[in-house]
């Protein structure tokens, strides 16, 4: 069974990362963010969609991404939606040593630097990361995590059953994840209208981070 909302105790004993935004509840915001691209025609089409709803997002990207496609980055930010760090090349906390996995979130860094694109913050590749990891990063910026994840990369769902289980559960503050990549197409254009329209129609402002 795919675990689109972890259970409250996760969010519970890791309260230094960022789950959802509490203090946004008032204001009904909820915020899409879009994982590992950029990606050429995906990310172009993640952004017509959310100009059609005038909905406003984030997308953690990948270093390697952004400097082969440095002009869709900036396409991206200057759409008015916001950027942040997801490591240089997709990198797995618990396969790297914790030096190796620093250098490639710092060589990110440097892509955004270069490229003149401010970061909102850092989300792990997998979500995986240790207290080390977290006690280093959280010292330079915010760790963002989600409330909802939307498994449109997992070909063993149906677009079906991922509306179905993640609609019901978003709330004012909520923070759900999508993926603007080759692997999670298939699905993202489908359920992407449908959870636009969705907050559109239960009256929930779609912000960036």
């Amino acid at each position: 069974m795919f675990i689109h909302r972890l259970p409250s105790f996760v969010p519970a004993i890791l309260p230094n990362l960022i789950w959802e935004k509490k203090a946004d509840a008032t204001e009904n915001k909820v915020y899409f963010t879009f994982d590992d691209g950029p990606s050429p025609e995906i990310t172009n089409f993640v952004l017509e969609e959310l100009d059609k709803f005038q909905a406003k997002a984030t997308f953690f990207c990948i270093g390697k991404n952004m400097r082969s496609f440095p002009d869709l980055a900036q396409t991206v930010q200057l759409a008015g939606h916001s950027l942040g760090n997801h490591t240089m090349n997709h990198v797995n906390a618990w396969k790297v040593s914790h030096e190796a996995y620093l250098a490639n979130k710092m060589a990110c860094d440097e892509v955004f630097s270069e490229m003149g694109i401010p970061s909102i913050g850092f989300r792990p590749p997998y979500g995986r990361v240790n207290r080390a990891l977290i006690n280093q990063v959280s010292e330079v910026g915010p760790i963002y995590m989600w409330t909802l994840l939307t498994g449109d990369y997992n070909s063993s769902l149906s677009h079906v059953s991922i509306t179905k289980n993640c609609l019901k559960n978003i709330q004012a503050g909520s923070i759900i994840v999508f993926h603007d990549s080759q692997k999670a197409y298939p699905h993202l254009k489908i359920i992407l209208p449908e959870f636009l329209a969705y907050c559109r129609d239960n009256g929930f402002q779609l912000s960036a981070l």
